[in-house]
């Protein structure tokens, strides 16, 4: 580990050079072994009290649900259901962001929230239902007429509400049905992942994404299949559960009871989608490339630590005191301070010279390095004159172009002149390009509107 200004960087132990980490792909970790730990999820520090509070609302708006009067019924089940695929959502980014904790989601804006997840959820999952009810409606001539005129019928359904009594014998044996939801359900997690994503509705329902999204991530899909077929045992056996808390009919106890013991199963179905979406989401577009590669090594750091920014100079390299040294003996007096790495001797030394033709005899890498040292003690107008003479001393030479880099940077962080920085930028791109300060310069510099 080296020192550079007031960062520190790894650095070869041999030859002192900068050197880069090895990075493999997130992938090179199998999926397996990331699932394995997965039923911890919700059960950590976070999650229990993440579904508590998921528990305790969503039973608060199932029990408005029940009991508002039919035309406003509408809000409690848009409402419900926002907050549900809300929450949905939310477990999968911060999954795929690599998060282990759950975060409380932000219900600030009630379109965005709300309204929008329910709306994102209720497409996504219309892989499933809808096709089974066109089938039915339109080429099974199943009777729904009847039922729903029955209901219709009924004056306490305009006040309460209810379903109509359907005969689902003739349909529950028909194969095609049944292939339907096979179907569905197998074309659900790719579109529930790229509803998380943000990806358009078009784009979530284009069965050519979907089977090209399904290709990219392999037999990684196939094993998120077989954890979420796993889960949904987990849910039945959970609304099973449910059913026999509300069987019991505790005040306040039932109903949250039986929303917690429901809500286990999808967050642990969204925390596995989430660990799909973390490991191979690049298949997808979803995020930057590079945020798929780690470093192998980890956590890992070097055991050497950085060394000091002042090595002790030697006894010849003391500070001048008394009279001002002449000019000779002042330039050969920095020079001494800079070889010996003494940034505290190097500017008071630097401070003495008055006149431009001093600052032409003083190196580019005197200049650099007091500019660097000035930096990291916050003396940054100094910082900005001794980059700028560095430059300027030999323009050609290998520090020139890393020297108005850090002029920029300066100007732009420190001293809050983003105009300066910016023309300093455009300045690096035609003086120097393609160099390694160009391609940083272009990327510093604002993107064009259109």
């Amino acid at each position: 580990m080296r020192r550079a200004l007031s960062t520190e960087y790894l650095a070869c132990g041999r030859c002192q050079g900068p050197i880069e980490p090895i990075l493999l792909h997130r992938s090179s970790v199998p999926l397996t072994v990331r699932l394995r730990q997965a039923w911890r999820y919700p059960m950590s520090s976070s999650g229990l009290p993440f579904l508590l509070g998921l528990s305790a609302v969503l039973a608060v708006l199932r029990w408005a649900l029940v009991e508002t009067f039919l035309l406003l019924k509408w809000m409690p089940t848009v409402m419900w259901l926002g907050v549900f695929w809300g929450a949905f959502f939310s477990v999968v980014r911060s999954t795929a962001r690599g998060q282990r904790e759950l975060d409380v989601p932000d219900y600030s804006d009630v379109y965005k929230d709300c309204v929008a997840p329910a709306l994102r959820g209720l497409v996504a999952t219309s892989v499933v239902w809808l096709p089974g009810a066109i089938y039915l409606l339109g080429f099974k001539d199943w009777d729904v007429r009847g039922p729903v005129t029955d209901l219709s019928n009924q004056p306490a359904f305009y006040v309460t509400g209810g379903l109509p009594a359907f005969d689902w014998e003739p349909v529950v044996t028909d194969p095609v049905l049944w292939l339907l939801l096979l179907a569905g359900a197998v074309y659900l997690p790719l579109v529930l992942l790229l509803a998380a994503a943000g990806t358009g509705v078009f784009q979530m329902l284009n069965p050519l994404t979907a089977l090209r999204a399904a290709a990219r991530l392999g037999k990684d899909y196939a094993i998120t299949l077989g954890a979420l077929a796993l889960l949904c045992g987990v849910m039945a056996l959970g609304h099973g559960v449910a059913a026999g808390f509300r069987w019991l009919h505790l005040a306040l106890v039932s109903p949250l009871a039986a929303e917690f013991v429901t809500s286990i199963a999808p967050v642990l179905m969204a925390h596995v989608l989430g660990l799909l979406l973390y490991t191979r989401g690049d298949a997808l577009g979803y995020g930057e490339p590079r945020d798929y590669f780690m470093p192998v090594l980890g956590a890992v750091q070097p055991r050497a630590v950085a060394p000091a920014l002042q090595e002790g100079p030697p006894p010849a390299a003391e500070a001048p005191t008394g009279a001002p040294l002449p000019q000779d003996g002042l330039l050969q007096a920095l020079a001494q301070a800079v070889e010996a790495k003494d940034p505290e001797k190097a500017l008071a030394l630097y401070a003495g010279l008055q006149t431009p033709q001093e600052w032409k005899q003083v190196e580019a890498a005197q200049h650099f390095f007091v500019g660097q040292a000035a930096i990291a003690r916050g003396e940054y107008a100094l910082a900005v004159k001794a980059l700028e003479a560095a430059a300027d001393v030999a323009p050609e030479g290998p520090l020139a172009s890393r020297a108005l880099v850090l002029q920029a940077r300066v100007c732009a962080e420190r001293l809050r002149d983003t105009e300066r920085a910016e023309n300093l930028y455009r300045y690096i791109l035609h003086r120097y390009p393609d160099t390694e300060a160009s391609r940083f310069a272009q990327k510093h510099l604002p993107r064009p509107t259109a």
